[in-house]
């Protein structure tokens, strides 16, 4: 019994150790510019704008020019999951995200699309 319950243990260490997240959310915090927003296998840029502010509240803001886009978000693993106040969650892939770049990729009505930021 002593065998079973330490490799019990053992097992859920493990498990718990292996769902930390992938990146430091407080990297996240403060303001976002798009520098770059193409689709993925064509290479076609996207010419919009997709401005991101993000605040240690778990608070975001998108500002895409005409109209803004406020509510929470988290990052779970490799995913910023965001939740528009009183929409549906969405999620996003985060490939790399560091002090000064964040980059994201997206499945916009069913193209890949990769979409660079910088502070």
């Amino acid at each position: 019994m002593k065998i079973f319950t330490t490799i019990l243990l053992t097992t859920i260490i493990v498990l718990l150790s292996s769902c930390t997240d992938k990146f430091d959310e407080a990297l996240l915090y403060g303001d976002w510019k798009t520098t770059d927003w193409y689709i993925l296998d064509t290479g076609q840029k996207i010419n919009n704008q997709m401005d991101f502010s993000f605040d240690s509240d778990r608070k975001y803001t998108i500002d895409y020019g005409t109209e803004k886009e406020v509510g929470k978000y988290w990052i779970a693993v490799d995913y910023l999951h965001t939740v528009e106040d009183g929409k549906a969650e969405k999620k996003v892939k985060i490939v790399n995200l560091n002090s000064d770049t964040l980059l994201m990729e997206m499945n916009r009505g069913g193209r890949l699309e990769r979409l660079v930021l910088t502070k």
